[in-house]
């Protein structure tokens, strides 16, 4: 099931860079919002993403799933390369550099690639029309005024659970992988950003997993998008 989620999450690049129009000359006349989820492992991300997706998505502006492994392929696109240089607005430019040259003042010798991630995470937020799992894009994203920033988390119980049905592994195998994953995500964004992914200050919705699933979720963002007026008027 998780793989077949996955699947439909990467299934073409040159789609999702066809629905955000990159390489074709903009004609988005409203500022269209991005929102960021992270989330603990074990929470269900993809799911609230693919439903999120399907709620604001419209046949004239559908919105697009992106997360780190694909964001990472899209900093090596010539295509969005050039289009970020001839169609991100020249003060969008200078802010996007200007945080990035800030979060990397403390460079780690590897840092170029993340780096390089970074810059593109955020002309997708810029952009909009965009739903960013994972990759620290809270926090490489916070200062962008149309995008609202979401923190799935559940108790330990609840996702040792989930992980269980979806991988169809042990009970002591599960806790074992979400202690490893946890950490490894906690490890990868305060190496490059110097930040805790896990501090509520840079979300504007923790959701407790347990208590509401993926729909409901999907159905509290809606709502919150809409409460803010970030959702263009028809």
């Amino acid at each position: 099931m998780y793989s077949n989620l996955i699947q439909k999450i990467d299934h073409d690049i040159g789609a999702q860079l066809k629905s955000l129009g990159i390489g074709e000359k903009r004609t988005q006349k409203h500022q269209f919002p991005c929102i960021t989820i992270s989330r603990q492992y074990g929470c269900e991300g993809v799911p609230v993403a693919l439903k999120l997706i399907d709620k604001l998505s419209t046949r004239e502006c559908p919105y697009v799933l992106f997360h780190r492994e694909l964001i990472t392929e899209l900093s090596e696109s010539e295509l969005f390369k050039k289009d970020f240089s001839e169609n991100i607005l020249h003060e969008h430019r200078g802010l996007l550099q200007q945080y990035i040259d800030h979060l990397f003042t403390r460079k780690p010798t590897d840092a170029q690639l993340y780096k390089n991630m970074a810059e593109t995470l955020r002309v997708l937020g810029f952009r909009g029309r965009t739903v960013i799992l994972g990759a620290g894009s809270a926090i490489l994203t916070a200062d962008i005024k149309h995008a609202l920033h979401i923190r799935l988390q559940a108790p330990i119980d609840c996702r040792i659970r989930n992980v269980q049905k979806v991988l169809g592994i042990s009970e002591s195998e599960a806790r074992s992988r979400i202690d490893y994953k946890d950490n490894r995500r906690l490890e990868f964004i305060y190496e490059f950003t110097h930040k805790d992914v896990r501090d509520p200050r840079h979300y504007h919705m923790v959701i407790d997993n347990c208590k509401f699933d993926a729909d409901k979720i999907a159905e509290l963002i809606h709502q919150a998008l809409g409460l803010n007026d970030m959702l263009p008027k028809p």
